[in-house]
């Protein structure tokens, strides 16, 4: 039997999530019995991550087509004419973003984006016959769950990180203010009234301060100064790679989702990276459905109606939320490492 060569085409940028599972997929492939490769052809890169991913300059090396559609539709008429290259019943799609199914709204977010949730449906069904998506609940007429993002392997046993008082940071949020603000902050002011007070905070990521993205300026608005006002070092984006044992420097790590995901119940990278890192997950009550991945010990981990006093609690009694997070670390891990969730995706190859 031909071993699957599979090719992905997305918008991959090296501080985008989806950029890191790609590599990680690429890692793991030769183990998992395949190829991994990335259509230089059909991708929009930034230039900095093409150091990362093992491009591929001719689509006819490919046996299987995975495109990736995350914020926007990336493919011209030219480039989807290409896609034809491959046979239609081993092209697959995969919807992080939840554009297949009903319109769903979240404040003035929503998953059509600039385009129609119509138009969505009929990209979808020019190119593929297979949909898959990350989503927890009952998955929409004609998709299948896969979860695309999977757990790297463990940096820190939950156990083996030293006390709060010996880390560098109480708190620390890893990624960018794409539709974070609101929860962030609020997550900040509840960090200032816990008692006692939790006052060595990071954020890591574009967008916390200074102008948003011209493009985007709802989705990354931010109040000028408030960051350093309220106490909190703002750093760029973590390097490449590094986002996981950056999070091992902080007892707790927020899981903060874009609303909108959150209401479709969709998995993120951020829900494994953390599980990863070892730090104290602190869960936005939205995320609830995570019980689903995480079990029942989910409830811990949840913002009560008092959110100071959970944050509070997770740095007074850290080995009580420790104990607990070894258990589901190794869980998850067991389920979602790489190699399974690649072997995984081989299994709907053709």
């Amino acid at each position: 039997m031909t071993t699957p060569r599979i090719l992905f085409a997305g918008v991959f940028h090296w501080n985008a999530g989806s950029s890191h599972m790609i590599a990680e997929y690429a890692r793991i492939a030769s183990a998992s019995g395949c190829e991994v490769g990335v259509s230089s052809q059909l991708s929009r890169l930034d230039g900095t991550v093409n150091a990362h991913l093992p491009l591929v300059d001719d689509i006819s090396w490919a046996t299987h087509l995975v495109l990736v559609f995350e914020s926007r539709q990336f493919l011209s008429t030219q480039q989807r004419e290409l896609c034809e290259a491959v046979p239609r019943q081993r092209r697959i799609i995969i919807d992080p973003d939840g554009h297949w199914g009903p319109y769903v709204t979240a404040d003035t977010d929503d998953n059509a984006g600039a385009d129609t949730i119509e138009s969505w449906h009929k990209l979808y069904a020019d190119l593929s016959d297979l949909i898959l998506q990350p989503r927890m609940n009952e998955l929409p007429d004609g998709a299948e769950f896969f979860s695309y993002f999977g757990m790297p392997d463990i940096h820190l046993l939950a156990s083996d990180l030293p006390h709060p008082r010996a880390l560098p940071y109480e708190l620390q949020y890893v990624g960018a203010n794409w539709w974070r603000w609101n929860e962030m902050t609020s997550l900040i002011r509840a960090a200032a009234t816990a008692q006692p007070p939790i006052q060595r905070i990071r954020v890591c990521g574009r967008w916390w301060t200074g102008a948003p993205h011209p493009d985007h300026q709802t989705a990354t608005a931010n109040v000028s100064g408030w960051m350093r006002d309220h106490g909190v070092e703002v750093a760029p984006p973590v390097p490449f790679g590094h986002v996981v044992s950056t999070m091992s420097q902080a007892a707790i790590t927020p899981v903060l989702a874009r609303p909108l995901l959150a209401r479709m119940e969709l998995l993120t990278p951020r829900m494994f990276e953390t599980l990863a890192s070892g730090s104290i997950p602190a869960l936005w009550p939205d995320l609830g459905y995570l019980s689903a991945l995480y079990g029942d010990d989910v409830e811990l981990f949840l913002l009560g109606d008092d959110p100071a006093d959970s944050l509070a609690r997770m740095i007074r009694e850290p080995f009580r939320y420790r104990e607990r997070l070894v258990l589901i670390q190794r869980q998850v891990h067991e389920r979602f490492n790489y190699r399974a969730v690649l072997t995984e995706l081989i299994r709907f190859t053709r």
